[in-house]
């Protein structure tokens, strides 16, 4: 069992490699690549972990929990419930869920509203990376052009105005914090 068993999304999941994966996109290439953030909800760890050291931390808590492989981990999940929450060194709370891919059985994700994260509807995160991605740094966009990112770009309806944009102001926030 190492973290190449890890079923982990950081593209959802993770900020900095959110951020990494956005420096090298064009404005043209970027609405494909958001599509595998799907129409729901996600939280998205903002902390100081990266993603080879949440991997470490996951497997330590594992291996302290007596889990050595697969057929360990699908028996210890279900002597949990069916998932397991457990908390990393920066007080940030995790969910382990059996993984579905092939060699990939431990599914991991941040728990809802965990400390060093964030709960985000797909639609707000893409308007927030596509924003990111178009306009001057530090600008927040005036209604017309949050809407034309939303509409040409990414294929979301329009706001009615920007006082339906307080989330999104806090994903945007979010994003730029180092």
């Amino acid at each position: 069992m190492n973290a190449d068993n890890i079923l982990f999304n950081a593209l959802k999941h993770h900020r900095g490699f959110i951020l990494r994966q956005l420096a090298g996109l064009t404005p043209a290439a970027l609405p494909d690549r958001l599509k595998i953030l799907g129409n729901s909800q996600m939280d998205i760890y903002y902390g100081q972990l990266d993603v080879p050291a949440i991997g470490e931390e996951t497997i330590a808590f594992l291996r302290a929990a007596g889990v050595a492989g697969e057929a360990d981990y699908l028996a210890w999940l279900a002597l949990q419930g069916g998932y397991a929450q457990f908390t990393l060194s920066d007080t940030s709370c995790w969910i382990l869920l059996p993984g579905v891919e092939p060699g990939r059985y431990i599914h991991l994700h941040p728990a809802r509203y965990s400390p060093h994260s964030l709960r985000v509807k797909a639609a707000i995160l893409k308007t927030a990376l596509a924003c990111l991605a178009v306009l001057p740094a530090g600008t927040l966009p005036d209604l017309a052009a949050l809407n034309h990112i939303r509409v040409s770009m990414l294929d979301l309806s329009p706001v009615k105005g920007l006082d339906q944009c307080e989330h999104l102001w806090k994903v945007m926030a979010m994003l730029r914090e180092r």
